[in-house]
């Protein structure tokens, strides 16, 4: 009788072993999971400046585009005389809710609602932005500055689609500190004698507002695999020590009887 206890109390021991140590492993597992988020544009705006004169005889580039449904990325070359118009888009993105994430991947989306090119399809260039600024104010007088270079390039070829650019690396950049991250948005070349655009949806097109889209390691908000596995040890020697001592006192009865 006194074998059959001890080892009934021992078999019992080893069940909740195991019940724990795969719970314990199953949070692990959450841990370390991949998780999306999607961040929608916190302003949108396009600058417009005419690079072929000094004097800006149609004072464009201190007029605020921010109040439209679109971010108008467009040129206008020697059309109408020696003007060389150039529009530039530009949206922002807040990533307070990222900070301190390991960022996976980053993708920036754009919803075109319209295009006017001399061919099938144009590439659209995505710049990086250095410093702030306010949609409702900027132009291209007091734009920001962006990189000469493009971080990224993608095709468009229509409307009513979105089209997409990987950001991962300013992403992730940014979101160590939880700052805003913010890009420029310009065609990749211009011909002589032409015109053409890309319209995209503003952030006044709440359905259609430029996106981040990104993944990340969710944190591990859970303790340390070692607590777990301290923390069974201790609950199995517990529970084996309090079945020696109760088939112990069942032995000593039994005696005295």
């Amino acid at each position: 009788m006194k074998k059959l206890l001890l080892t009934s109390v021992l078999v019992m021991v080893l069940l909740a072993t195991a019940v724990l140590a795969s719970s314990c492993s199953a949070l692990g597992t959450k841990a370390g999971a991949l998780q999306s988020v999607i961040i929608p544009s916190t302003g949108t705006a396009y600058v417009v400046t005419d690079t072929s004169t000094t004097d800006d005889p149609q004072g464009l580039r201190d007029k605020n585009f921010s109040t439209q449904d679109f971010i108008n990325v467009w040129y206008q070359w020697d059309v109408q005389g020696t003007e060389k118009i150039i529009s530039v888009g530009l949206t922002q993105f807040d990533l307070a809710t990222l900070k301190g994430k390991d960022i996976k991947s980053a993708t920036l989306q754009m919803y075109t609602t319209n295009v006017n090119f001399t061919q099938a399809a144009r590439l659209v260039d995505i710049s990086l932005v250095d410093g702030t600024w306010d949609a409702k104010t900027v132009n291209f007088t007091n734009k920001p500055n962006w990189a000469s270079s493009s971080i990224a390039s993608s095709v468009v070829y229509g409307a009513g689609v979105w089209t997409s650019w990987d950001v991962s690396a300013s992403v992730a950049q940014k979101a160590k500190d939880g700052t805003v991250v913010s890009y420029a948005a310009g065609l990749d070349t211009m011909a002589d004698k032409s015109q053409e655009q890309a319209l995209f949806a503003s952030q006044n097109i709440a359905a259609a507002t430029p996106r981040l889209i990104v993944t990340y390691t969710a944190s591990n908000s859970s303790l340390p695999m070692w607590v777990w596995i301290v923390g069974i040890v201790v609950i199995a020697i517990i529970a084996f020590l309090a079945g020696l001592m109760i088939t112990r006192r069942r032995a000593s009865k039994s005696n005295i009887s």
